[in-house]
């Protein structure tokens, strides 16, 4: 996939195509029968995950109905959301776009980014830690980043699992700007040694251990091609319906127990309340992608909110009624003529 050229890092997605780009979503034919003909939804039925099981089976094959004050109609993709779902979980997926492109408005303005892996010792890796404790643990990441670097702000990403087959591997990626870099985004050994240091020093004190040091791992980007390759692999799937099944029966039930608990997290001058404000005042980015009024359920044409009506399955869609926004988006055709005008004024 071709990269804009800087500032612009990212490729365009489902998330912001036009509503003439259409082709079907990544991994809906045949994804779901891996290892031998198994399927994670079969293992959550017998488990007794009956609703997750049904979302697995149902994604992507429905839309919720929404109108306008006006009576315009436009019909949403309804996806489950789940990283082990074939769907949801598979690469370049609505929900992988989706991730990607939010850590993107956070730092594209960026000229140079940095990223520390900070990892722990295999027995507390393989641990089934609680959400509490993986929020702690990202806040000390974050912590020793800003104390070592003196960053302003980061983004701090838990990963769950190792690499294919190792199982429960608990880590934290974390990435941040770097301001007023000349040397590429390199850090001095010194710098590098004490964040091991201090990272060894506060998972003993977490854990009950006696690490003399760590491994953290350091890498940055300043080009397009390779912040768009940091972004992807940082926000990629992890719990992926391949990864799930490799797993023992425990490991599924703890992967499960963390439904709802967020990935990513937001420090500093980066955290959600501050960002926007961040932005405006420091960098005024204008490559930040203004989301659609279409997308945040606001009709285009009325400009008025839009409201829910019922569910319904893809094929029972009126076709002669609406057209095609993008792969997971369907407005009505007096919409889309209207948007067809406003770009046609535009140039």
């Amino acid at each position: 996939m071709k990269t804009p050229p800087s500032p612009l890092v990212l490729p365009e997605s489902s998330l912001c195509s036009t509503h003439y780009q259409v082709t079907e979503p990544p991994g809906i034919p045949g994804t779901s029968e891996i290892l031998g003909k198994k399927r994670f939804e079969d293992w959550l039925f017998s488990a007794g995950y009956t609703e997750d099981g049904e979302k697995l089976a149902s994604c992507s094959l429905t839309v919720e109905h929404w109108t306008c004050d006006n009576g315009h109609d436009f019909y949403f993709r309804k996806y489950c959301g789940r990283e082990y779902c074939p769907i949801c979980g598979a690469k370049d997926s609505y929900y992988h776009n989706r991730r990607v492109m939010r850590a993107a408005d956070h730092f594209i303005w960026a000229v140079t980014w940095g990223n520390l892996t900070f990892t722990m010792p295999k027995e507390v890796s393989e641990r089934r830690l609680e959400k509490t404790q993986l929020r702690k643990l990202q806040d000390l990441a974050w912590q020793v980043t800003q104390r070592i670097l003196k960053v302003e702000g980061a983004g701090v990403t838990v990963h769950l699992l190792g690499r294919e087959g190792q199982g429960l591997h608990a880590h934290f990626e974390v990435l941040f700007h770097r301001i007023g870099c000349f040397n590429k985004g390199i850090i001095s050994k010194p710098k590098l040694k004490a964040i091991k240091k201090v990272w060894a020093l506060l998972l003993n004190k977490e854990f009950s251990l006696d690490l003399k040091t760590t491994d953290v791992r350091y890498s940055f980007a300043a080009t397009g091609p390779r912040k768009w390759h940091k972004l992807s692999y940082i926000h990629r799937p992890i719990c992926t319906e391949e990864a799930m099944l490799r797993l023992n029966d425990e490991d599924k039930k703890y992967i499960l127990s963390l439904k709802g608990y967020h990935r990513t997290r937001w420090f500093g001058v980066l955290s959600n309340s501050q960002v926007k404000e961040f932005l405006k005042k420091h960098w005024a980015p204008a490559t930040l992608r203004e989301t659609p009024l279409i997308e945040k359920r606001i009709c285009p044409m009325c400009k008025t909110k839009l409201r829910y009506q019922d569910r319904m399955f893809i094929d029972q869609i009126p076709k002669t009624q609406v057209v095609r926004y993008n792969n997971d988006i369907w407005m009505d055709r007096a919409v889309d003529a209207f948007l067809r005008q406003e770009e046609q004024g535009e140039t």
